[in-house]
């Protein structure tokens, strides 16, 4: 049985399953061989007619005109029994094959295709033999695997585990999807009577304008609280008799996850609230407010009052009365933006409340767990193998995530490099956390990739686009290195390096018509 675990808030770890169904074998029928028999002394035939440049690729043909339609054969025998999943969602398959399976053509592009990424091959495994037993490398080009070092193997992934937050935002939301900040109150003429309420809607990229400028990563779409400020302003809006009132109601108020460190609390995310502006901090001050709907709700003051709007009470948090009017909303860019502050910054605030949004759309329960029983759902639904995965966080800061290299390669090839996941990734030398990284070589503004990184973690997976024959394809590949110091640069740069290099060994040529005899 393969199976994913969640790490649950209480005591040690609860694990939640979901079976898989076994796969059967089934005999091929005897007409197969008597067809491959056929073939067979076709070749023959052609071998002793052609030509002496091309008897060579004949014999090669020859020989894999057996062993190809087998293995297939029993390949997609193998995949035939499929998995119930809880989600329906059309994976991207492709269109079906136009060509008989023994064709001719059909054989030379497959080894064309094995020609073009032999050199590869051989540096990859050259690369693998170098690797510690907690690392995984796997490798896709031309739908080829190239190399599979301990493919199954659950590693930690660090901020890889943003890539599975990104999937399955996509798959429950969609790339349309916005997040929704509104105002409430009630208004006579220019005057909110009582309490003016900020009733966050989620979203994960709020913000000041005074915020971006102090970050090393700054928002890439932000929605800037300003704009509400100056909607209410616009409006005739002077005073408010009462307060700024944040309500965080949206989500549950678990504001750290249970397992993080002291480290972790405050400095790399939280505290999480459905009402967050600015990460949490109030610019100027020197520590975040316990309860980020305080916090946004006095950032609100703040640019109200340098406005000219009197603000009587002091900001403080809870929930809207029924009775309150809408007095001005605030809406975010698209999700297929925000994943740009998810994956190309990785962000640990927006992967964090964006598992929350899953979870409450997907299952009417806007929690950690509900997001990450949601990402399972997603992945299985996708054919995405879960064999060894354990969640406990949407960020990767924690350390009880296990992921394979296996299933980040899938992911991302089910997905694409043109997708919203594809293009939300940072450009290597260029952007986000990889601004800084493989700044020279054959990865420079060509690669597009997901950086992971913690004390004893470090991850890259990506795309490395190459020219075919068809004028452009794409490689896909996961690393996931695991131990003591391998955040270090001395330790995994030299093996970044050498993977972009054994990449950019990709050859263009042979083509398939190049391998078909001459008529």
């Amino acid at each position: 049985m393969r199976c994913a675990h969640l790490v649950m808030p209480t005591r040690t770890r609860g694990i939640v399953a979901w079976p898989i169904n076994g796969m059967s074998e089934r005999r091929a029928p005897s007409s197969v061989l008597s067809r491959l028999l056929q073939r067979l002394r076709a070749f023959d035939r052609h071998v002793l007619t052609a030509d002496g440049q091309r008897a060579a690729v004949s014999l090669i043909v020859a020989a894999v005109v057996v062993f190809v339609p087998l293995f297939s054969a029993w390949q997609v025998t193998l995949g035939s029994a499929g998995a119930a999943t809880p989600l329906t969602i059309q994976a991207n398959t492709g269109p079906q094959p136009t060509e008989p399976v023994f064709s001719i053509r059909r054989i030379a592009r497959t080894t064309a295709i094995e020609a073009r990424v032999a050199k590869v091959r051989t540096q990859l495994a050259t690369l693998s033999a170098k690797l510690p037993q907690s690392a995984c490398l796997v490798v896709l080009a031309e739908s080829r695997s190239v190399a599979t070092t301990r493919a199954q193997r659950a590693l930690i992934p660090a901020s890889n585990m943003k890539l599975l937050v990104a999937a399955a935002a996509l798959d429950v939301l969609g790339a349309d999807y916005r997040f929704t900040t509104l105002l409430f109150g009630n208004r006579s003429g220019a005057t909110v009577l009582g309490n003016l309420w900020l009733v966050g809607g989620g979203d994960p990229v709020l913000s000041t304008r005074a915020y971006p400028p102090t970050q090393n990563y700054p928002a890439i779409n932000p929605t800037y609280l300003e704009n509400l400020a100056d909607e209410l302003v616009a409006s005739g809006v002077t005073l408010i008799t009462g307060a700024v009132v944040g309500d965080e109601s949206r989500y549950d108020t678990e504001r750290y996850v249970p397992t993080w460190g002291d480290g972790i609390r405050s400095i790399e995310a939280g505290p999480l609230g459905a009402l967050m502006v600015d990460d949490g901090v109030l610019v100027g001050e020197p520590f975040k407010p316990a309860n980020p709907a305080t916090g946004a709700a006095t950032a609100f003051t703040r640019l109200l009052q340098a406005r000219g709007v009197t603000v009587i009470g002091a900001a403080r948090s809870g929930v809207v009365p029924p009775t309150a009017s809408t007095l001005g909303q605030l809406t975010s860019a698209p999700l297929s933006d925000i994943l740009a502050d998810l994956l190309t910054n990785s962000d640990n605030n927006v992967a964090e409340l964006l598992l929350k949004e899953i979870g409450l759309v997907n299952k009417q329960q806007a929690t950690r767990v509900a997001g990450l029983e949601t990402i399972t759902e997603v992945l299985e639904a996708r054919a995405i193998p879960v064999e060894g995965l354990v969640l406990a966080d949407g960020s990767g800061l924690d350390s009880s995530n296990q992921v394979s290299c296996q299933l980040l390669v899938t992911l991302l090839n089910t997905y694409g490099i043109n997708s919203p996941v594809g293009q939300a990734l940072a450009v290597a030398g260029a952007t986000g956390t990889l601004r800084e990284q493989l700044t020279t070589g054959p990865a420079l503004n060509r690669v597009r990739a997901k950086t992971g990184t913690l004390r004893l973690a470090k991850s890259l997976s990506g795309f490395f686009p190459v020219v075919d024959a068809s004028g452009q394809s794409v490689i896909t590949f996961a690393f996931v290195l695991n131990g003591p110091g391998i955040s270090n640069k001395t330790s995994y740069q030299p093996l970044w390096n050498e993977l972009m290099q054994s990449l950019a060994a990709f050859s263009a040529t042979p083509t398939t018509d190049d391998l078909l005899p001459r008529p």
